[in-house]
């Protein structure tokens, strides 16, 4: 009786954990570089090149995430477009495009900056090439 119990317990716990994101290592993901970034905020909206650009995260300076992979649709798109906007528009952003983990394209900027990355893409410029952003 007890074992059939805790089997329950896990099947019934199982079920209402949350899903793990996606690693960033797994297709196309933007990574802030907590460590050279001075804005409070960064909105960052990513689409398919060409397409329509889609809300990705409205990070703010107190998320401890620094990884975010773009949806499941966009996982493996040959080219992605990725729009970046910081509050204060003054405010230092450091930020990396990866493919696979690795870094594609670096975005270094002040208020705005948008930015077209394929998959074969390499960029030295990123700051932050390992994950926690420093």
């Amino acid at each position: 009786m007890m074992k059939r119990l805790g089997i329950t317990l896990v099947a019934a716990i199982g079920l209402v954990l949350p899903a793990l994101p996606a690693a960033a290592a797994d297709g196309w993901a933007v990574r802030i570089c907590r460590g050279f970034t001075e804005a409070s905020s960064i909105e960052i909206k990513a689409g398919e090149a060409g397409g329509k650009d889609q809300l990705l995260v409205n990070w703010k300076s107190d998320n401890t995430a620094t990884d975010f992979p773009l949806p499941a649709a966009l996982k493996n798109a040959k080219k992605i477009h990725v729009a970046a906007d910081s509050e204060p528009g003054d405010g230092t952003v450091s930020m990396c495009v990866l493919y696979n983990g690795a870094a594609a394209k670096g975005m270094n900027f002040n208020d705005e900056l948008e930015a077209t990355v394929a998959q074969g893409d390499k960029d030295t410029s990123c700051k932050c090439p390992n994950s926690g952003g420093q």
